[in-house]
């Protein structure tokens, strides 16, 4: 079974994600987006070609923001999540 782990920065993301969607849309959406998140990631470990690629990343969108990751031994690591209005070439430096 492939799996998927996040780096500091993005688990620090998913986290203001989630604190930034309980207070602008209640925790019922948030809970429901952030389910939605990790059911991607494990989505993609299982099928980590399913990603596009870009740069030396695989990225994929899923509601309002990229996910940027690699593919292991062990499924992917995801080393970044963006929100789609961010710059992401900027970002990504």
């Amino acid at each position: 079974m492939a799996v998927y782990k996040l780096s500091d920065a993005a688990s620090e993301k998913l986290t203001s994600i989630y604190e930034y969607s309980i207070l602008n849309f209640g925790e019922q959406k948030a809970d429901e987006y952030y389910l939605s998140i990790h059911k991607t990631f494990e989505l993609l470990a299982e099928q980590p070609k399913l990603g596009r690629k870009f740069h030396e990343f695989r990225r994929h969108e899923h509601g309002y923001h990229i996910f940027f990751y690699k593919i292991t031994e062990y499924g992917i690591l995801v080393l970044y999540i963006l929100h789609q209005q961010e710059d992401i070439e900027e970002k990504l430096r």
